[in-house]
């Protein structure tokens, strides 16, 4: 057992695991799961390690909470006394029929530049009982996953290839799925934009995230905001309105305003209040 590694439950980040360890966490992890072969790439590295715990990676990579912590335990951690799984989760889990699915490709809708969610928004409101709704995109949607975890959805995701992901979203529980309407593009802070660029006058540092692929563009702004010095205010070239990254911005306590120059050049404002 290699002295010094964290004593682990449902509730550590990967980002703990893999700074203890990271090339040990990484292959036994990819031999327990090949879904977590994406900790290999460093830029999915980024978007995992630091936002997602143990319980969510085992979610989204279809996995048991069980095999994960024997896994840890292979290579040295300790566990903190872990409750047995839910049997009920599990055996919902087992039922889960994807065959039964509405299905939507998002990857011609981000090959043009635009942002899919509304469109994944309005196929949730088309969900019937029973079914399930299965997202192709090239890479893992996370920030989606969070967005409709909060809204009862449950989740898992396959990889298929490298340019090929499936995630499958389905309600956790039988009641109803009260959908609410799709995400403005537009947000008007209390303040102007203009009256917020003369308030962190001095104060801005600044990205252009338009000539990135995705998922670049949010990992870019997320990184950035990481460093930020206190009191300080991030000024953003976007060429669309990045409705994936604004949820994450709110539970992170960021506020944003937003101004659109034109089709392809939207500019934003995140600062802390």
């Amino acid at each position: 057992m290699s002295f010094g590694k964290p004593v682990i439950d449902r509730n550590t980040s990967i980002h703990d695991l893999l700074k203890a360890d990271q090339a040990a966490v990484i292959t036994a992890l990819v031999k327990l799961n090949k879904n977590f072969a994406r900790l290999e790439n460093p830029l999915l590295r980024k978007i995992l390690a630091k936002r997602i715990t143990i319980a969510d990676a085992c979610k989204i990579a279809g996995c048991s909470l069980h095999s994960f912590f024997e896994t840890m335990r292979s290579i040295g951690f300790l566990l903190k006394d872990e409750p047995p799984e839910d049997a009920s989760r599990q055996a919902s889990y087992a039922r889960h029929d994807t065959t039964a699915s509405i299905e939507l490709d998002v990857r011609p809708i981000l090959a043009l530049d635009k942002d899919p969610l509304k469109q994944i928004m309005i196929k949730t409101m088309e969900l019937k009982p029973g079914q399930t709704l299965k997202i192709i995109n090239s890479f893992e949607p996370l920030p989606l996953i969070n967005l409709l975890s909060k809204k009862g959805f449950d989740s898992h995701t396959e990889v298929m290839d490298k340019d090929t992901v499936y995630t499958y979203f389905y309600l956790a529980e039988p009641a109803i799925y009260a959908a609410e309407a799709p995400l403005a593009e537009e947000h008007t802070d209390e303040e102007s934009f203009s009256d917020l660029l003369k308030r962190f006058e001095g104060k801005l540092d600044k990205v252009d995230v338009r000539a990135l692929d995705m998922p670049q563009p949010m990992v870019t702004i997320l990184d950035r905001l990481d460093v930020m010095a206190a009191g300080n205010a991030l000024f953003v070239h976007h060429k669309k309105v990045p409705v994936y990254l604004l949820p994450q911005l709110e539970e992170k306590g960021f506020k944003y305003s937003i101004r659109k120059e034109d089709e392809h050049n939207i500019l934003l404002l995140i600062y802390k209040p």
